[in-house]
């Protein structure tokens, strides 16, 4: 008997495949998923200095009133002159304080945020901007690492122990890393505790999103 025969007498690629091959391409749409969510749990908004009037309440704040906090231009060249003046009039306001005598300039430690497209995100919990905007893009940086490290972890296993297995305990991880991610921001834990919590979520989500992705890869190309 020729194999093409066998294959017939078995069956080819019936309704029970096609389901199955439907499902494992629906694996596929995490990570776009994960890496796009960052865009917008991790926005930017508009934001500025909390100043001293800010806490008075009663009192209309306007521009004009803004501005005698902002520092003018002359003095973001003269001693911030390595960031843009959006930037600078941004994270530094000016101050009457005696330790910044000689520049008048202090930098901000609190933010007032725009509200008007996001009523929360991870960069106004955290402060992600100014001198802490790194902490946002370190967050990425271990996302991608972790891809990197699923990759090879979840590959070697899966060829030790099978795919489906390593598929299903990829998906326990994806949920518990999720569960992570989203209950780690909390003011009750500290910033460096939700940080550390939150980076740690997204690594072991990234392994988790690669392993589901090599082992499906090949379950699906065995079923074709």
């Amino acid at each position: 008997m020729q194999f093409d025969d066998f294959y017939k007498t078995i069956g080819s690629f019936g309704r029970y495949q096609k389901i199955k091959y439907f499902l494992i391409c629906l694996t596929y749409m995490f990570p776009p998923i994960m890496v796009y969510t960052w865009s917008f749990t991790a926005a930017t908004p508009s934001f500025r200095c909390r100043t001293a009037i800010d806490d008075i309440s009663g009192i209309s704040i306007t521009d004009e009133i803004l501005q005698h906090y902002k520092p003018n231009e002359s003095q973001c060249r003269q001693y911030q002159n390595k960031i843009s003046l959006a930037e600078c009039q941004r994270c530094f306001q000016l101050t009457n304080e005696t330790d910044y005598d000689d520049t008048h300039m202090k930098p901000c430690t609190n933010f007032i945020f725009d509200r008007t497209y996001y009523q929360s995100t991870l960069v106004e919990e955290w402060y992600m901007v100014c001198n802490r905007v790194s902490l946002k893009s370190f967050v990425q940086m271990i996302f991608f690492l972790g891809y990197m490290v699923g990759s090879l972890v979840f590959g070697i296993l899966s060829d030790k122990f099978g795919r489906r297995p390593i598929m299903g305990a990829s998906f326990v991880v994806i949920t518990l890393a999720s569960f992570m991610c989203a209950f780690a921001p909390h003011s009750k834990l500290g910033f460096e505790i939700s940080y550390a919590f939150f980076v740690l979520g997204r690594f072991l989500l990234a392994c988790a999103i690669r392993g589901v992705g090599l082992t499906g890869f090949v379950i699906g190309v065995e079923i074709g």
